[in-house]
């Protein structure tokens, strides 16, 4: 069979780059590994002959979009499964248009995150202000009910998020990619923490610095990030392994939340 062929050629010359320890175990019980290793940390169940298009030309995005429709089902630690992704897409690349693709993808500096970010949300406030709920909440919002408006739904989510990190009084929330200042003064005004916000926007530092003060100085208790990768372009290997040093102490919690979309839109 065609697809079959490509993936056993697939397989094999990724095998020669990189020693990988996942597994891909097919519909019809065949098994392929990447490397060699006592056991797999991440292994791909492929379901059809449909996912194959997505794995060889692996991705986060092609991953989980693979995930998504069901064609594929993944086993393992998260972050094995975005490095074993990552690694995939370095060593399939084939073409040079392949591995302009697999750079854009992954490769980017501060500079060119922060001139992104910028270009997106320093239009102006205003702009925002014509479309966005009265806390300026720009990621998903929590209809609980489904007959929520937009900006009780918002506020709904936040609240979500600060409970799932368990926020108590007193404790130091670091926001990454705070946006307007929503969460942290949410934050600050019902569960009494101190609250720090990053953003890599001139124009939200301005407001969210108008509507909230800066915490005091230590590490924080509690951290959040609501939707930041997405604004970012790419997601890193290593972004969740930062996002979880930057909490101090061993009893502090954290919270990532992410968006995914189909293809096309």
């Amino acid at each position: 069979m065609f697809w079959e062929k490509k993936l056993a050629q697939w397989v094999e010359d990724v095998k020669t780059k990189a020693n990988l320890p996942a597994r891909l175990v097919l519909w019809d019980g065949q098994q392929h590994d990447f490397g060699q290793f006592a056991a797999p940390q991440v292994t791909l169940h492929v379901k059809s002959a449909t996912a194959l298009p997505y794995l060889l030309e692996p991705s986060l995005d092609n991953l989980g979009e693979a995930y998504v429709k069901g064609k594929i089902d993944i086993e393992g630690k998260l972050s094995d499964i975005i490095n074993i992704s990552y690694q995939l897409a370095r060593n399939t690349v084939n073409s040079a248009s392949k591995l302009a693709r697999v750079r854009r993808y992954f490769h980017h500096s501060k500079a060119s995150d922060k001139k992104a970010i910028q270009y997106h949300y320093d239009v102006s406030n205003e702009f925002y202000q014509l479309w966005l709920d009265e806390n300026m909440v720009y990621s998903c919002a929590y209809f609980e009910n489904g007959d929520e408006d937009l900006a009780t739904a918002q506020i709904k989510k936040i609240d979500h998020i600060l409970t799932k990190i368990q926020l108590q009084p007193g404790q130091r929330l670091l926001d990454i990619g705070c946006g307007w200042g929503a969460l942290v003064l949410r934050a600050a005004q019902k569960f009494g923490a101190q609250c720090v916000g990053v953003t890599l926007s001139q124009n939200q530092f301005d407001l969210a610095t108008a509507r909230v003060k800066a915490a005091g100085p230590g590490r924080p208790d509690r951290n959040s990030s609501a939707g930041l990768s997405r604004r970012r372009r790419t997601v890193r290997p290593d972004y969740q392994r930062r996002h979880v040093r930057a909490r101090g102490p061993q009893e502090s919690a954290g919270l990532l939340r992410e968006d995914s979309r189909s293809a096309g839109r």
